[in-house]
């Protein structure tokens, strides 16, 4: 699944000959920044959320192509040569690529997060964990035309960006980087230094935040800027969440809204939120504030609603874990079930942590959801479709990329590099991993009652 697990440590490294090259949306001109003036009233902020980098918000009212400058802004920005890099997860385009797209997932530290004496087996459990999953996995993209729609959708919501900056007056070139394939983050940075950008707006298509989605990727571009002088000096912007903003609110009420005319009877119809889940451990010890900003998200979608007098009955469960730990409650199939046994007979399902269709919506959701819900005596169902290139949506992002601008900075110091010790003592360190790794990599698949633990935890 493409975020079964969400995020990769053990990097695939950029191969010049064999990966395709991530490419901007725009190879044109930059064009000097318009002047803006603002006359938004700030929307409320959730409060009690820390980040590192700032998190942008919008109007009370939609934003149809004014928001401005003022000479403070645009002095800040001067004529920088402006990208916006657009982060997303990454899905296997052919049923061969299932494996080792698993395997790049299962690899990264933020979704296997094993004590560190034995960080080393991190290679060797992918491996396995890939193999293991692989048949199935291979099952569910079949079933969806035999790959994931993410990287194509996602290269159409980077090229809409970029036009909706164009016509705020912005000259900005897009990128995509996917965290787990192709086109990698890794590509997507090294045609950003290539086009010699000179200001850049990271911006995942995450609307909350996890330490397993945007945090993962944050991470990667942290290493890989502090490892290149160019690009440690170049000011960098990064939109951590934004399930928040008025425009993706908006625009989140209005599929809903849509979407309960289709039912014979409106006001019955059971509003069910699924978001992708997360092990509770990332909650409990580590601080993810995901939990918090999705139970807030929910609470604003459903606030709008109010005030467009649709009062129907909500509620909000976690799909697509994986594992024996336990995940974010309640959980989506145990909730259809027992709305089922409680007589709820209309219910419309809202993917509400995916802006783009992909496999978890169009065969975890639509396919294996909707049967569970049949058979469990749930009679009329429908599915919110995902934003992708709604209109309000893109717009919304375009803005959130202008006001991020000014804020932008150096992500790293440029002083911090890596020194030949600490480079090659990464190599030796990688070579001891891989040793070990495919050592006990094998004694398990010599060991059939292991394989068969294994096995029934994680298929």
């Amino acid at each position: 699944m493409e975020a079964t697990a969400l995020s990769s440590g053990l990097r695939p490294l950029p191969n010049p000959n064999g990966y395709r090259l991530s490419r901007s949306c725009s190879q044109r001109k930059s064009l000097p920044l318009a002047r803006f003036h603002s006359k938004e009233t700030p929307f409320k902020k959730p409060q009690g959320l820390s980040f590192k980098t700032k998190v942008f918000e919008q109007a009370h009212h939609p934003v149809a192509g004014d928001l401005s400058y003022d000479d403070t802004t645009r002095s800040s920005v001067g004529e920088d040569k402006i990208g916006v890099l657009l982060l997303n997860l990454g899905g296997p385009e052919t049923l061969n690529d299932v494996q080792p797209f698993l395997y790049n997932l299962f690899a990264d530290p933020d979704i296997i997060r094993l004590p560190r004496p034995f960080q080393f087996l991190q290679g060797a459990i992918a491996k396995f964990i890939s193999v293991v999953r692989a048949p199935k996995s291979k099952e569910g993209y079949a079933a969806i035309g035999g790959g994931s729609p993410l990287r194509k959708i996602t290269d159409e919501q980077a090229d809409a960006i970029r036009l909706a900056l164009q016509a705020k007056n912005v000259s900005a070139d897009v990128y995509v980087g996917m965290r787990y394939w192709f086109p990698f983050t890794e590509e997507a940075v090294q045609q950003i230094k290539k086009d010699k950008i000179t200001r850049l707006v990271v911006l995942p298509l995450y609307p909350q935040y996890s330490i397993s989605t945007t945090g993962s990727s944050v991470r990667v571009l942290q290493d890989l800027f502090r490892k290149d002088p160019y690009l440690a000096r170049v000011p960098v912007a990064i939109i951590e969440s934004w399930y928040q903003r008025r425009g993706y609110v908006n625009s989140m009420a209005d599929l809903i809204q849509k979407e309960l005319q289709t039912f014979s009877d409106p006001k019955e119809v059971m509003v069910f939120f699924s978001a992708h889940g997360v092990p509770v451990s990332y909650v409990e010890n580590s601080g993810d504030p995901y939990q918090k900003q999705m139970e807030e998200c929910i609470d604003l979608i459903m606030e709008e609603l109010k005030s467009r007098g649709v009062q129907n009955n909500h509620i909000l469960a976690y799909q697509s874990r994986v594992g024996p730990v336990q995940w974010l409650k309640p959980y989506t199939d145990e909730v259809l079930v027992d709305l089922g046994k409680n007589g709820v007979k209309s219910l419309l399902a809202v993917p509400v942590s995916f802006v783009s269709e992909h496999i978890e919506t169009l065969e975890e959701i639509d396919m294996e959801y909707r049967e569970l819900a049949l058979e469990s005596g749930i009679e009329n169902w429908g599915r919110v479709p995902a934003l992708g290139l709604t209109p309000s949506f893109i717009t919304d992002l375009a803005d959130a990329v202008i006001e991020s601008l000014p804020s932008a900075e150096a992500m790293v110091s440029p002083s911090a590099g890596v020194s030949e010790d600490s480079e090659s003592s990464d190599a030796f360190g990688y070579i001891m991993k891989m040793f070990f790794g495919s050592v006990l990599a094998f004694l398990l698949l010599l060991s059939p009652k292991m394989f068969h633990a294994f096995r029934n935890h994680l298929i």
